[in-house]
């Protein structure tokens, strides 16, 4: 997106998500701007808390999108609520509260990553794949060890 389509297009209070290689970061479109372009207001684990900064600082020159992460809540709701983050205690966690965490909870909706579930169950099915498949690998070697030795026994009874 150019500078024109983000002052636009872009309204206080919506989601939008910045990808990096392995993840999306996600931040809330502020109302207040600096250099032209709109601040954000995110939980990130690069600052660990809840930050206004500016839009230079979360995104630079990644790429970025609006998110479909969207409460019924009013766009001063949702920055009146992100906002009451920014001196609270809340610390970034990976799995337990992470800026997709905060972004659902300052719009009302449920607080959960798909981004974390996705990756959990991932995990537990690459995990259960190499558990099966090194079994399934086992089970073919105790055959095979079993078939050498039934050859192995058969030639030597053959020579006696």
């Amino acid at each position: 997106m150019n500078l024109h389509q983000i002052n636009y297009s872009l309204p206080p209070g919506s989601v939008i998500s910045i990808r990096y290689p392995l993840y999306k970061h996600f931040a809330i479109v502020s109302d207040s701007f600096g250099d032209g372009k709109p601040n954000l207001i995110s939980l990130s684990c690069r600052t660990g808390c809840v930050l206004e900064e500016s839009w230079n600082s979360v995104v630079g020159k990644r790429p970025f999108e609006l998110s479909r992460i969207q409460g019924n809540e009013s766009a001063d709701t949702v920055l009146t609520r992100a906002r009451s983050f920014i001196s609270s205690d809340i610390k970034y966690n990976l799995l337990t509260f992470n800026c997709e965490h905060f972004v659902r909870l300052v719009h009302g909706l449920p607080v959960k990553s798909k981004q974390v579930r996705r990756t959990l169950y991932g995990a537990m099915l690459g995990t259960a794949s190499c558990l099966f498949l090194s079994k399934i690998t086992l089970a073919r070697l105790a055959i095979l060890i079993s078939v050498g030795a039934v050859t192995s026994l058969k030639s030597s009874l053959h020579k006696i």
